[in-house]
């Protein structure tokens, strides 16, 4: 049995502004990592440039990162997970604060 649960899932149709606010999406990967019982190694780390936002959030024993490009409403969520949290906890917050479906 792996040590370890992953998903990445593209999130697209995004018109929330959070999506281009690097603070808000730092908030959004605490609140995520929150759902899946993770604790973070530290603060989350943003970064802009010309393709979108970058977060990350590394924490013990997994990690929530997010690449967000507001020009084409999207944003990629990677979430790795001890094997008995599903990773879809995650994703699922993000999604609902985005304003988008995961279905």
């Amino acid at each position: 049995m792996p040590a370890f649960s992953h998903t990445l899932t593209e999130l697209s149709g995004i018109t929330s502004g959070t999506l281009a606010d690097p603070a808000a999406l730092a908030a959004l990967a605490v609140s995520a990592a929150g759902a899946i019982g993770l604790t973070a190694h530290g603060p989350p780390t943003t970064r802009s440039g010309p393709q979108g936002i970058a977060v990350s959030l590394l924490g013990h024993g997994g990690h929530v990162v997010l690449h967000a490009s507001p020009s084409v409403g999207t944003c990629l969520v990677d979430v790795l997970t001890p094997n008995s949290i599903p990773p879809d906890r995650a994703v699922d917050v993000i999604a609902r604060r985005l304003g988008v479906s995961t279905a």
